[in-house]
């Protein structure tokens, strides 16, 4: 198969691009600057190409022949008209472009932001309420991709990432943006308290097996599907800072700030990825293995 992943020197984007390419996939590697990770571009069944989300000439090219196209790069504004035209807009241009040029099947990378306020068991169906632009956008996107896929022309199916964590997938690349897992582990190794919130905590879910997911997608018969991309074991913060004291060695203070959430955490419903995907992840060795590498980082 052959298909174009945007965002492809990105955390998530990177390990889509690898993974998928290790499966035997031809590989387009899309982003604004093929070069930021020349390690990405030599491995196997990848080509690094040029795609930026604000120049649209060119796209329709970049998708001919293409059997997918993989959606995970971000564009960013900081009013809701720069977002609008940065991202949402965007989006809607990759689907059109894809339709023109007979693309089978769009992947779009949507987020639990686009869920808002949570539940305490939040499913796939519930009407969005975003609270911030990324939401918004992100809600928006949904939208116009089911809509697509409406027509009849094109498969289109929506994955919403949690909390992905893990490590670079080759030299170069980068590691989660959320700077969380550095600041517990800096502090465990530095020897002074961690600062968190009492209660907090989410579904964390791998890199390696959120990939998973778009790689199951790409077989899926469906015309529109929507999942939510966790793991199905919740854990807090204050779990992550004491896996951290138990493999660097040492025991700090935590600083837990009450801001009066409750002890019982609410979910995201992971259930449908695992009964019609037969996917389902936990993520305790995973964040193990992350928290070593994270202690190990300067």
């Amino acid at each position: 198969m052959k298909i174009l992943v945007t965002g492809a020197t990105g955390f998530i984007g990177s390990h889509v691009v690898a993974h998928l390419a290790s499966l035997g996939h031809e590989v387009l590697a899309a982003s604004r600057t093929p070069s930021k990770v020349p390690a990405l571009g030599v491995l196997p069944g990848v080509a690094p190409v040029e795609l930026e989300l604000s120049r649209r000439e060119g796209w329709g090219c970049l998708m001919a022949g293409c059997d997918t196209v993989v959606h995970v790069a971000l564009g960013w504004g900081d009013t809701g008209t720069e977002m609008l035209e940065a991202d949402t807009a965007a989006t809607v241009g990759l689907l059109e472009a894809a339709r023109r040029a007979g693309v089978g099947q769009f992947l779009y990378t949507s987020s639990t932001a686009a869920c808002g306020p949570m539940d305490p068991l939040t499913a796939e169906n519930r009407a969005p309420q975003p609270l911030d632009l990324y939401g918004a956008t992100k809600a928006a996107s949904e939208m116009f991709a089911r809509a697509y896929a409406a027509t009849g022309t094109m498969k289109v199916h929506v994955v919403r990432p949690g909390y992905i964590f893990g490590e670079p997938v080759v030299e170069g690349a980068r590691s989660q943006p959320d700077g969380r897992f550095a600041a517990i582990c800096h502090a465990v190794r530095d020897g002074v308290p961690v600062p968190l919130i009492r209660h907090d905590g989410t579904q964390f879910l791998a890199v390696t097996d959120l990939v998973q997911t778009y790689a199951r997608l790409l077989g899926h018969e469906s015309s529109f599907s929507l999942y939510h991309a966790l793991s199905k074991e919740w854990r807090s913060w204050e779990e992550i800072a004491r896996m951290a004291m138990d493999e660097a060695g040492r025991v700090v203070g935590i600083e837990a700030q009450d801001l009066g959430w409750g002890e019982e955490p609410h979910r995201f419903d992971v259930s449908a990825m695992e009964r019609e995907l037969g996917l389902a992840f936990g993520n305790a060795e995973a964040l193990r293995r992350h928290v070593r590498w994270q202690l190990a980082q300067g």
